[in-house]
């Protein structure tokens, strides 16, 4: 049996409540919703007294929003995660991706909901969730979203997007290559961070098992089917049936 993880349950529609908490019974048991909420102060005080693993919140209501009830949820350095049911513009899901905070389109669907309980599962012992909500308030600030979260073996690894040089399939892993020589290996696949860096124009699927990152490249070499040179000296080989979106990428990446 999955391990139990308890919960609240924060919209300021009470149909959308009884559906999440119906839809909780029926696909994940696991999870034990400690109490509900229609609005940020509600939200905070039960947040506090429950100190739940994770806070479903829906992100338009009344009054403060959940992105509000995010901040103050940090700032009372609670220690939970945050999993948002909400239909949202793609500037904010992009911020969820890049803080690895989970977020469910409504209408919801159950598959989805699944996985997102799961990936809660897979993070109760980690003791940086507080660190992901400021990371994600900061992803959301002023347009700047340069921070990616790493999922690692005990938790998170912050680090900014122009610093990756490559990353690159490894079965079911990623190596990832940084500027300053460090590389992570990382028990996500390939498709994974090509999802979560698809708002950058820099990054572009080179090969089947490189993603790349234009600002890190030193120069391209045409001979053969064509060589990618970066900036740590990596050669990188261009796919026949990647060249196309390569290059289109690299004339908008430098307009």
């Amino acid at each position: 049996m999955s391990q139990p993880i308890t919960a609240i349950i924060v919209d300021d529609a009470a149909q959308a409540r009884k559906l999440l908490r119906l839809m909780l019974a029926e696909h994940a048991p696991q999870v034990v919703v400690k109490g509900e909420a229609a609005n940020v102060v509600e939200a905070l005080q039960l947040a506090i007294a429950a100190q739940p693993d994770v806070v479903f919140l829906d992100i338009e209501m009344p009054g403060k929003s959940g992105l509000q009830l995010v901040e103050e949820l940090q700032n009372a350095c609670l220690q939970c995660d945050v999993i948002f049911t909400t239909a949202y513009n793609k500037y904010a899901v992009q911020a969820f991706r890049l803080s690895a905070v989970d977020y469910l389109l409504k209408p919801i669907d159950e598959s989805q909901l699944i996985e997102a309980v799961e990936k809660v599962t897979g993070r109760k012992n980690a003791a940086n969730g507080n660190e992901r909500l400021g990371q994600l308030l900061e992803n959301l600030k002023l347009g700047t979203q340069d921070t990616l979260s790493i999922p690692i073996i005990n938790g998170y690894q912050f680090v900014s997007v122009g610093s990756i040089i490559s990353i690159t399939a490894d079965g079911s892993y990623v190596n990832i290559v940084l500027a300053d020589g460090a590389m992570m290996v990382v028990s996500k696949n390939l498709k994974y961070f090509e999802q979560a860096l698809e708002g950058f124009q820099q990054f572009v699927r080179v090969h089947r098992s490189y993603l790349i990152n234009l600002q890190q490249m030193k120069r391209f070499e045409r001979s053969g089917r064509g060589t990618i040179i970066m900036n740590d000296n990596s050669e990188i080989d261009l796919a026949r049936e990647r060249r196309d979106s390569f290059f289109a990428a690299l004339e908008l990446f430098r307009k």
